[in-house]
């Protein structure tokens, strides 16, 4: 409690020369709100800069001055903005007074050419522009019993609370009463002129319950209810500060774009340092209580991002990096509070790092497996078979930090991405451990399944409930990941949009609830029934496969029962096929040659390359992406990427050491059909093709499917860990068994592992014998296509395939072409 009343002590000496006016009332029963969450904005986190941690640092709330601001909108614009950072917000002490309505006038002092200079000025360097405003009006308001604008009849003493109450923590201003109809012309009368002036962002401090003051003692609600209103006509973006009780969330998210969840960032030590590492190490806590209120249209607010300006940001090059990871991965605010024009080469790196920020700006913020321990894995689904996951070390000492497939509801084997190094990592089969992560560093992570299912709880971010939804956590009846989402109104239902070939919809049958419509694409599928006499624990009620692979949507509405429950969702995403630079169907223009057997990790250890810049490799293929995996060394340079003859981009293959299988270039969303990737060597000494990866919609079915016969002496062997198609296998080990699938398309292909155990198989189409396969390897080597067949007529066919020799026969998973 001392530190919080410090705090308010050193926050207030900014805000008293700054403010103003405002107003909070005793909430009340309002029409015709406006939801700041509905006002087009905050379809992502914003990006920008805040003028506070600078005003702190300087010990001089009037350093926000006119040229000061065109000098951090002018740094802004040349290295900042190209990543996506628009916003320039002023915090308190812009204002000089209020003019004969109650409304706040620019500061002469600070802005003697009028504070629309400065506006313009940023407006014309392509920025988004901010003020700062409180809860409340202020007492010289209410004593000169001002006349509110365009509201005749109506005077500040109309609208307050009586008796005078305070309405903000530092007591500067008195409660307005919004029950009183002039309340919310007053609030108007101040949005509209922000409106005249452009204004394109409000934050709106010390807004209770929080604030310091978690209950209603000072209750703020009626003012952001009414700001709300008042500035979604002019587009302006409403953030709320700060450290906002939790237990009012969905007040906030009903109207705000932002909401501050901690005490301020600031070190509070002028001319020292900006922050330190506790005022960062204790937002952990924070993201995992508030991760599941985010999403588009408001967001989770840290506070500034003081990473950008070397030792004055008061953190080691470690602690800089994980505050950055926990920004992106939170999807929070996106703002730095650094003087823009002194940024050091490594801040730059960090604050324009665009992998990272992608993370940010895609809005799925990480939540944790565990908070159990200062070692901590987060994670985010990004519903396309991907994950961001952040590997932390909070503690005191170097130690290993591991994150495991099955925790966060991978299956089977991935491939990992360091997104700060912008380096693959390999493919793992169970998951992914961090050697001796130094204390206070994290790793930020895009893990890709190979192929297999990925789980979504029914607490996904993705998952999109309408209706009158609510989470049951803690049942203790064996849940998954023990919580539920549960509705008691018919018509309601959920929605998700996955990317993938198939989805399962997990929940619990039960004596109290009923049935069920499920839609797929907008399709009406069938009407499922989730009634059982007694609990049955996660149910599989309804399952579709076979789709294009690409996004699709499921969706689920309550008809009948007492209850809807969703557990879980599981969908398949079918695995990239692998084509390596030997393929014959690869172009190769120019003085290219082969090197095989170099021992350096290449896929089946050998690539193309040429010496001669304008050679290039062309592949033309049938899907709906590609991936250029090539290896990374001093001796490359920059590479040009054509699709479908259009220009995509230069790609830099430069590194300063050797790394092996990269993903340089990846593209995904093609429609479904013919296209070609063209590769140009344009510097460096050499250019290496190492494999394409195509993303196709070929329908992956699993070894488990129910349309696969078995005929003999077939057993299941799952959870291998050697990188299986959703990390399982059917094999037999007698002469003579087969399996046999029936299908619909063009063509199959027939995937299991090559190992020394293994042996040669017969394979059949529509009953007439094709091939015999062999599938025996000195090595083991997981999904293999070892058959494979094309144009096929239009329809139903059947592949069966038969034991011949060798110690076992295994089936992996079939890829069916459509």
């Amino acid at each position: 409690m001392i530190r919080v009343l410090a705090f308010g002590k050193v926050r207030l000496w900014f805000v008293v020369i700054a403010l103003l006016l405002m107003q909070f009332a005793v909430p009340q029963f309002q029409v015709n709100v406006a939801n700041a969450a509905n006002n087009g904005l905050g379809a992502k986190p914003y990006m920008g800069w805040s003028s506070y941690s600078m005003q702190v640092y300087s010990n001089n709330s009037s350093w926000i001055t006119a040229a000061q601001l065109k000098a951090q909108s002018d740094a802004m614009h040349a290295t900042l903005q190209s990543h996506g950072y628009e916003y320039i917000n002023v915090d308190a002490g812009w204002n000089g007074g209020i003019d004969g309505y109650g409304r706040p006038v620019p500061s002469s002092t600070l802005y003697p050419n009028g504070l629309q200079d400065v506006i313009n000025y940023v407006h014309a360097n392509g920025q988004k522009i901010g003020l700062y405003m409180i809860p409340g009006l202020s007492p010289q308001a209410y004593n000169a019993n001002l006349p509110i604008y365009n509201a005749p009849g109506c005077t500040m003493q109309n609208i307050v609370v009586l008796p005078l109450t305070t309405a903000d923590y530092w007591n500067l201003g008195y409660k307005i009463d919004f029950s009183k109809p002039c309340a919310q012309k007053y609030i108007n009368s101040i949005a509209d002129l922000f409106g005249t002036w452009g204004i394109d962002f409000l934050k709106f401090d010390s807004v209770t319950p929080g604030s310091g003051h978690n209950d209603t003692t000072i209750d703020a609600r009626g003012d952001v209810a009414a700001w709300s209103q008042a500035l979604a006509p002019h587009g302006i973006w409403f953030e709320l500060s700060w450290a906002l009780d939790h237990n009012y969330a969905d007040t906030w998210k009903q109207y705000a774009n932002g909401w501050r969840v901690d005490w301020d960032v600031e070190a509070y030590q002028p001319g020292v340092k900006l922050t330190e590492w506790n005022n960062i190490a204790r937002l952990f806590p924070d993201a995992a209580t508030w991760w599941r209120d985010a999403g588009p249209g408001g967001w989770n607010d840290f506070d500034s991002l003081n990473v950008g300006n070397g030792a004055m940001d008061g953190l080691t090059q470690d602690e800089r990096r994980t505050a950055m990871t926990l920004w992106a991965m939170s999807s929070a605010q996106l703002y730095t509070g650094n003087d823009l024009t002194n940024l050091d080469s490594f801040g730059i790196g960090l604050l324009t790092n665009d992998e990272v920020i992608a993370v940010n700006q895609a809005g799925r913020p990480a939540h944790p497996v565990s908070t159990a321990s200062n070692q901590q894995a987060w994670y985010a689904n990004n519903g396309d078979g991907t994950y961001t996951v952040a590997l932390v070390n909070l503690g005191s000492s170097a130690v290993n930090v591991t994150v495991n497939w099955s925790d966060i509801g991978l299956n089977g084997a991935a491939t990992v991405r360091d997104l700060w190094t912008h380096t693959d990592l390999g493919s793992f089969n169970t998951g992914y451990t961090s050697t001796s992560l130094p204390s206070h560093a994290s790793r930020l992570l895009k893990v890709r399944a190979s192929g297999g299912s990925v789980t979504a709880n029914d607490d996904d971010t993705g998952i999109k409930y309408t209706g009158s939804w609510q989470r049951s956590f803690n049942r203790g009846l064996g849940d998954y990941l023990d919580d539920v989402h549960f509705t008691q109104a018919n018509n309601d239902y959920f929605e998700y949009t996955f990317n993938g070939t198939g989805i399962e919809l997990i929940m619990e049958k039960d004596s109290s609830q009923g049935n069920v419509d499920i839609y797929v694409d907008n399709v009406f599928k069938q009407t499922v029934n989730t009634y059982n006499a007694t609990r049955q624990l996660q149910q599989t009620v309804y399952a579709i496969s076979g789709l294009s692979n690409g996004s699709h949507t499921l969706k689920a509405v309550k008809k009948s029962g007492t209850y809807m429950l969703l557990d879980q969702l599981r969908f398949s995403v079918p695995a990239a096929i692998p084509v390596n630079d030997t393929d014959g169907t690869i172009t190769y223009s120019g003085t290219w040659s082969i090197s095989g057997s170099r021992g350096f990790g290449d896929y089946l250890d050998d690539v193309h390359y040429t010496q001669t810049n304008n050679d290039y490799a062309q592949f033309t293929f049938n899907g709906t992406g590609i991936e250029l995996v090539t290896e990374k060394d001093s001796s490359q340079g920059d590479i040009d990427i054509y699709v479908d003859n259009a220009f995509k981009g230069t790609v830099n293959t430069y590194n300063a050491t050797r790394q092996v299988q990269q993903t340089v270039y990846r593209i995904s969303g093609l429609s479904n059909g013919s296209h070609t990737i063209k590769a140009v060597k344009k510097s460096g000494t050499y250019m290496l093709i190492d494999q394409f990866k195509v993303l196709s919609n070929k329908i992956q079915i699993n070894d488990t499917d129910p349309g696969i016969v078995y005929a003999g002496t077939w057993s299941l062997n799952g959870n291998r860990g050697f990188g299986d198609y959703n990390n399982d296998v059917h094999f037999t080990q007698t002469n003579n068994d087969y399996f046999q699938y029936t299908f619909t398309g063009t063509g199959i292909e027939f995937l299991t592992e090559k190992e020394a155990g293994q042996g040669d198989i017969d394979v059949y189409v529509d009953n007439v014998f094709k091939a015999t396969v062999s599938t025996y390897n000195g090595t083991r080597i997981a999904n293999q296509v070892v058959y494979q067949i094309s144009g096929l007529t239009s329809g139903s066919h059947t592949l069966k395939a038969v034991k011949k020799t060798g110690t076992y026969m295994l089936l992996d998973s079939l890829r069916v072409t459509p």
